[in-house]
């Protein structure tokens, strides 16, 4: 199954996006700040990263320059 990391902090947004994801057969994992992010992004693999770039602790940039 394909796995994608969805980083959003408003959880309305990320509620919406993971519920159609899911339908579509994805496996959808959640993060909602850039350290999570960078956490989860480096413990698993994914086919995709759908990343907000304003997000708390660590915006989108700085975390694509880490990861």
């Amino acid at each position: 199954m394909n796995r994608i990391l969805l980083v959003e902090d408003d959880t309305e947004i990320s509620s919406m996006l993971k519920t159609f994801l899911t339908t579509e057969n994805f496996e959808v994992v959640t993060a909602f700040n850039g350290e999570s992010t960078c956490q989860q992004f480096r413990s698993d693999d994914f086919s995709l990263v759908l990343l907000d770039l304003v997000i708390p602790k660590m915006g989108g940039m700085k975390v694509m320059e880490r990861t």
